[in-house]
């Protein structure tokens, strides 16, 4: 964009005549997209339209980028300026003066963990981005596919692909390690978050390899097997297909086979916590198969809940920092919130809206995966009707597309995405709240907010964009005005 700028500005000092500005920024505008990307391959020829998709590619990053970083800008100033107090209205919500002096106190702990995360945001993101634009007009990405035959230890597209996708998992995680560690080690180490050892870490990043090769490379050969066999035509119906019978499998082994091998999983004691979590499950016909206790502590301070399982085989994970941070009513009602996402099916749609949102890409990439200009911006050979890719690898096709021409319907979705999460937590503390536990939920959340250092009051636009659990103000707020409206349907029937 500099490069542009400057190009820009050469041809306006120039003063041609007014007849032969428009052409001459015309051409200048093409020379400059003419340099890039820098590694092309043999046989390479320019887009007939040159640098359409390079361009927004670069464009909707540095977009993206800069006004994410504006939120983490006004996230980042709300945090100085009021990340020690704790609202009026919070004030007013929290009927307890001992949590309310617990916010208090924990208010400057609060902010000084949210500026450190945020600083550590702000220099991570640039150097993403940095590292996003230098890769892209390098031509990195056809250059590393020309060395991973290059190399040849496989034949074929299929295994070709799986190398390739090898080396750029390979190198982003050696890119991301040092930005890892110091989130681990500095970052939540400072604040006495992180209970990890830099054996365990690096344990985990292996584990990590491992499972991503034995589970993600046979998945990937999978979906270039189908796209080979059956072509643009009824592609989305036959991967949307393989993706269900995929997510199913992994939902099943995950829990079973993939966490033992991080976390430890045991029984939950008897005693009044159990029972008490029995009881809840009977009575809203939840079918509790399993009750575990995760040691979450091995890794972290912060704490969590969750539940997992088809029929009648469900399963609730509590992690051990959890039952040390509240009581048990308190733990009861975050559970009975939790398995509010049950009952209003907020799993089951989740699911499908995943499952939707494969077939929708893979329609999408059905009618684009022939641009040959698609590929050529970025430095590879196509040809048009050589292929159903243009004469290009699928892999890259897949990697193009999701990276130019999905990116924004992505970014527009995950939004949405975000705002329908707010909904459901909502739903699922109401849920909570009918069921008697109102008080003990709010107290929870609070203790939950302050044991984990939360932000008390976020930046309104910082909040809808990134989170997606509501601020603690709004769902005490919700609580509430649920349990008035409980209060006065149940004197209106008296």
């Amino acid at each position: 964009l500099c490069v542009l700028l400057v190009s820009s500005s050469a041809t306006s000092l120039s003063h041609p005549p007014p007849s032969d500005r428009v052409a001459d920024r015309s051409m200048g505008f093409n020379d400059v997209l003419s340099g890039f990307p820098l590694y092309r391959q043999a046989g390479w020829e320019p887009p007939s339209q040159f640098g359409s998709f390079l361009l927004v590619s670069v464009a909707f990053t540095v977009v993206v980028h800069v006004w994410e970083t504006y939120l983490d800008y006004r996230q980042h100033v709300r945090l100085k300026e009021r990340g020690t107090e704790v609202p009026g209205e919070l004030r007013e919500l929290v009927a307890d003066p001992e949590l309310v002096k617990k916010l208090e106190e924990k208010g400057p702990a609060s902010q000084a963990y949210g500026l450190d995360k945020s600083s550590f945001k702000f220099v991570r993101s640039t150097c993403a981005l940095a590292t996003s634009l230098a890769l892209t007009l390098s031509g990195a990405h056809a250059w590393a596919w020309d060395q991973a035959v290059a190399l040849g230890l496989v034949e074929g597209e299929i295994k070709v692909s799986l190398v390739y996708l090898g080396m750029w998992f390979l190198f982003e995680t050696v890119t991301n390690l040092p930005f890892d560690y110091y989130s681990t080690f500095v970052v939540e180490g400072r604040h006495g978050f992180n209970k990890s050892t830099k054996r365990l870490f690096f344990v985990d990043k292996v584990k990590t390899l491992v499972l991503t090769a034995v589970l993600g490379g046979p998945l990937i050969a999978g979906v270039l097997a189908i796209i080979r066999a059956v072509g643009p035509e009824n592609l989305a119906v036959y991967v949307g297909c393989f993706f269900f019978a995929t997510s199913l499998f992994l939902l099943t082994i995950f829990p079973v086979f993939i966490q033992p091998l991080f976390n430890k999983y045991e029984p939950l004691e008897e005693g009044e916590l159990k029972k008490s979590i029995e009881d809840l499950a009977k009575s809203v016909e939840y079918p509790l198969y399993k009750l575990f206790k995760m040691d979450g502590s091995k890794r972290s301070a912060h704490s969590n809940a969750y539940m997992y399982g088809f029929f009648k085989f469900k399963r609730i994970v509590l992690f051990d920092t959890l039952l040390t941070q509240t009581t048990t009513r308190e733990l009861i009602a975050i559970l009975a919130h939790e398995l509010g996402h049950w009952k209003y099916g907020h799993t089951v749609l989740s699911f499908a809206v995943t499952q939707t949102y494969f077939v929708a890409a893979f329609y999408a990439f059905s009618k684009t995966m022939n641009f040959a200009d698609m590929y050529r911006a970025f430095g590879f050979a196509a040809t048009p009707g050589l292929s159903d890719t243009a004469g290009a690898p699928i892999i890259v096709g897949l990697s193009l597309f999701f990276s130019t021409l999905w990116e924004p319907v992505e970014h527009a979705l995950s939004f949405l995405l975000t705002l329908n999460s707010r909904r459901m937590e909502y739903q699922a503390d109401f849920f909570s709240t009918t069921l008697g536990y109102a008080d003990a939920l709010q107290r929870g959340l609070v203790k939950i907010t302050f044991e984990n250092l939360g932000v008390l009051d976020p930046d309104p636009w910082y909040s809808v964009y990134h989170h997606s659990h509501p601020p603690l103000v709004h769902r005490l707020r919700a609580i509430d005005a649920a349990t008035a409206k409980s209060a006065a349907t149940q004197k209106k029937q008296e």
